[in-house]
């Protein structure tokens, strides 16, 4: 098992990246195929996540905070984090939001995959 902290907030950037791009490749590629995602909107699948990025990049940029990995089993994690994104918006100003984030990673046929991701807005001051 990989427990290493710095191991999973790297699989973590590389989905932040993802958005921050407009990589749904990169995304594809990370997610597995029965994905779920929890939001203030509802559920999502895999195909939901990708479809955000449909119209290329959803963030500007993002900063991740505070973090805690645990070990749910020799080869799943749960990673936890606050996380700051400037979302994008078509029109008028973008939209920074602090999000706490909790994701599960699992190793599945030797490449590690988000299982499970349940993001909750929090409060800023912005």
């Amino acid at each position: 098992m990989k427990n290493d902290l710095n191991f999973f907030l790297g699989l973590e950037m590389q989905v932040w990246e993802a958005l921050k791009n407009g990589d749904k490749n990169a995304d594809s590629n990370l997610l597995s195929d029965d994905f779920l995602g929890v939001y203030e909107t509802g559920l999502g699948s895999k195909e939901d996540h990708l479809e955000l990025l449909r119209n290329g990049p959803i963030i500007s940029c993002y900063e991740i905070g505070s973090s805690q990995l645990i070990q749910l089993g020799p080869e799943i994690a749960s990673l936890t984090y606050s996380a700051t994104a400037t979302f994008l918006r078509n029109e008028g100003e973008d939209t920074q939001v602090l999000l706490y984030i909790t994701s599960i990673w699992a190793r599945r046929l030797n490449k590690w995959v988000n299982i499970f991701s349940q993001d909750t807005k929090g409060n800023t001051h912005y």
